[in-house]
C-alpha cells in the first residue's frame, strides 16, 4: 500500500506542475487580467512631452468663430509664427528694459538701504544669467533644425516655443529637454515645449 500512497501523491504533484506551468502560459501571453476601463501608464518621469498651441477641439472652435466673425479679426494676433517670434521678443526685451531701469533706480537712490541694493544686484545677476541662458539654449535648438526659437526661464521652469524648418517630434522634443536641462539647469518635468503653428 506504501506503494500506492506515493504513486497517488506523484501523480497529484504532476498534476499541480502541469496546471501551474499552464496557468501560467495562459496569463503570460495576453493581458485579459487587466480591466477594459484600466488607466495604464507608459510615462517616465521626465519622460519628453510637447504641447500643441491649437488642440482639435479649439481648432473647430476657432474655425466656428472665424466664420461668424469674418469681419472681425484681432488685428493685434500674429498671423503666422514668423509674426509671432517677433512679437514675442519684443514683447520679452520690452519687460527686461523695465525690470532693468527698475533695478537702476533702486541702485541709483540714495535713500536705498544697502540690504535693498544687495536685493537688486542680485536680481539683475538672475536677470542677465537667464538671459544668458535663454540666448544658449534657442541657439542650440535652432542647430537642430528650427527656424525660430524662443526660451523663457522663469522661476525654476523652462518654456520653449519652436517654429519653421523641423517638425517637432518625440526625439526632437527629448533633444530640446536635453538643451535645456544642461544650459539652464531645469528640470526634466519642469520643461514645456510648444510649436507656435
Amino acid at each position: 500500500m506504501g506503494f500506492g500512497k506515493r504513486q497517488l501523491v506523484l501523480a497529484a504533484l504532476i498534476l499541480a506542475l502541469g496546471t501551474a506551468v499552464y496557468l501560467n502560459w495562459q496569463f503570460s501571453s495576453n493581458n485579459d487580467l487587466i480591466d477594459e476601463n484600466a488607466i495604464i501608464s507608459t510615462k517616465e518621469l521626465g519622460e519628453a512631452q510637447f504641447v500643441n498651441n491649437t488642440p482639435a477641439e479649439e481648432e473647430k472652435k476657432s474655425d466656428d468663430n472665424n466664420t461668424e466673425n469674418k469681419g472681425e479679426e484681432n488685428k493685434d494676433e500674429p498671423k503666422n509664427p514668423s509674426e509671432y517670434f517677433s512679437k514675442a521678443k519684443t514683447t520679452r526685451q520690452k519687460a527686461r528694459d523695465e525690470a532693468t531701469d527698475v533695478i537702476k533706480e533702486i541702485l541709483e537712490d540714495a535713500k536705498s538701504s544697502e540690504q535693498t541694493k544687495s536685493e537688486a544686484i542680485k536680481q539683475a545677476a538672475v536677470v542677465a544669467k537667464n538671459i544668458e541662458q535663454e540666448a544658449n539654449i534657442e541657439n542650440l535648438v535652432k542647430a537642430k533644425g528650427f527656424k525660430e526659437c524662443l526660451a523663457f526661464i522663469q522661476n525654476d521652469e523652462c518654456s520653449v516655443v519652436v517654429g519653421g524648418g523641423e517638425t517637432l517630434n518625440e526625439n526632437l522634443a527629448v533633444a530640446i529637454k536635453d538643451i535645456v536641462s544642461g544650459q539652464g539647469g531645469v528640470a526634466p518635468d519642469r520643461i514645456k515645449i510648444v510649436e507656435a503653428k
